[in-house]
């Protein structure tokens, strides 16, 4: 299967998730945004979106934020499935016609989620109420019209939503390595240095308390997700 990638920046490649999308078989395409305007071309059969610092309706800054709000239609019209990361997942809220705005305040740091009652998914099965994930955002979005809410915390209510059978957003980050985490740090702002200066300490101990954990659930996420991609392009070639 292959699957395109959107690369928004440097710092921050498809990690850890792309390794296990790869034991499935998948072969990655990457659109990495600072080398290439345009996507390339291509036949794919699911599209990933990363996470960036950019506000997701910043297109007078970042002209291919549109070209990646097309893509997410594009493959949401074709039913193909989708999987929106941090800015991933708001573009795909924009996308939809959903407002992204500033977070009532950051999430930076591991942080607790928690399964929404009903939320039946593959890769939440057995997930530990308030385990805790990566995340690293100011801004957050209402869900996109119809979307079902599957995790939440009192930080940021719609941490994971599915809109459909196979279009997924996450406001929080499965892909990370503790070597992504750790170059986040150049990314850091003099707010953050005022508001947080004790932030570089305290992700590495976080990462040494719940990465492992995290990366455990990442694989059980990318087996699944790669698990739709396969059928949905069974059935489109069925009907074709």
């Amino acid at each position: 299967m292959d699957i395109l990638v959107v690369q928004h920046i440097e710092a921050d490649p498809i990690g850890i998730l792309g390794r296990y999308l790869e034991v499935k078989g998948a072969w990655l395409h990457t659109w990495l945004v600072p080398q290439r305007s345009t996507p390339p071309q291509g036949h794919y059969d699911g599209l990933i979106v990363l996470g960036g610092p950019m506000n997701a309706c910043e297109d007078e800054h970042f002209p291919h934020l549109a070209q990646v709000a097309a893509l997410i239609g594009d493959f949401y019209s074709q039913g193909k499935p989708v999987l929106g990361i941090c800015l991933g997942a708001q573009l795909i809220a924009r996308t939809l016609g959903s407002r992204v705005y500033p977070n009532d305040r950051p999430e930076l740091g591991f942080t607790p989620l928690f399964p929404v009652e009903g939320a039946d998914e593959a890769w939440l099965q057995d997930y530990p109420a308030g385990m805790p994930m990566m995340q690293w955002h100011f801004d957050t979005f209402d869900l996109p019209p119809g979307a079902q809410l599957l995790l939440t915390n009192d930080a940021c209510k719609n941490q994971a939503f599915r809109v459909g059978s196979n279009v997924y957003g996450l406001q929080f980050h499965p892909e990370v390595t503790p070597e992504i985490v750790m170059d986040w740090m150049a990314l850091k702002t003099d707010w953050i240095e005022a508001h947080y200066p004790r932030l570089f300490e305290q992700l590495r101990e976080q990462l040494m308390l719940y990465w492992v954990q995290s990366a455990q659930f990442t694989e059980k996420l990318a087996y699944a997700w790669y698990d739709q991609v396969v059928a949905s392009a069974q059935t489109v070639s069925l009907l074709q």
